[in-house]
């Protein structure tokens, strides 16, 4: 039965991707100031520390408030300084990359996950949740047509609110801010299929 769900769910999202317009998408990707602001308010709503340095960030560890996120079969951690995450994010992570082997039939790579503020590079915002532990940069795959599932999948968690998402340019990846109980409701309605 949970077999058959996840295939509907699969199904599903493919089908709600695929019928997403090019412009459309583009625009959906873009990000703006009030996105950013959303994230931060959401970080704050869930009333979760903006860590200040690397001690900060192994001490959520050995507390638990933060996962350590693995290579596996389905996803590639890649040069990540900090591979840990929120559990709700380490849940959409894996999740996302079942689906992306599925799909696209490719590892999803990570680039980014909690990134202290000691930590944070000269053009990040003041708001970003990299502190927070509820972000996650995916790199932009090389493959068009996996871009493109990648993309509308993404967008299409975007309008559900699980998430928020941008591609940006320099270095060029897609930043993905995860809503904790939005997602993980989201989940949960999907697996008992309501």
């Amino acid at each position: 039965l949970a077999r058959l769900q996840h295939s509907m769910t699969l199904r599903f999202v493919l089908a709600l991707a695929l019928a997403m317009p090019a412009a459309a998408l583009a625009q959906q990707l873009r990000g703006s100031e009030k996105s950013v602001v959303r994230q931060h308010r959401v970080a704050k709503r869930n009333d979760f520390t903006f860590l200040r340095n690397a001690a900060q960030v192994r001490e959520f560890v050995r507390e638990d408030r933060l996962e350590r996120v693995s290579s596996s079969r389905n996803v590639l951690v890649d040069g990540v300084s900090f591979p840990y995450a929120r559990p709700a994010v380490k849940l959409f992570i894996e999740r996302l990359g079942a689906q992306f082997r599925a799909a696209p039939g490719e590892r999803l790579v990570l680039t980014s996950l909690t990134r202290p503020k000691s930590r944070q590079p000269s053009n990040a915002s003041d708001l970003s949740v990299h502190p927070a532990g509820m972000a996650v940069d995916f790199r932009v795959p090389a493959k068009a047509a996996s871009r493109r599932w990648l993309e509308r999948t993404l967008v299409s968690l975007e309008r559900s609110r699980v998430l928020d998402v941008t591609k940006e340019r320099r270095p060029a990846h897609y930043h993905v801010a995860v809503f904790p109980s939005q997602y993980e409701s989201y989940v949960e309605r999907l697996t008992n299929g309501n």
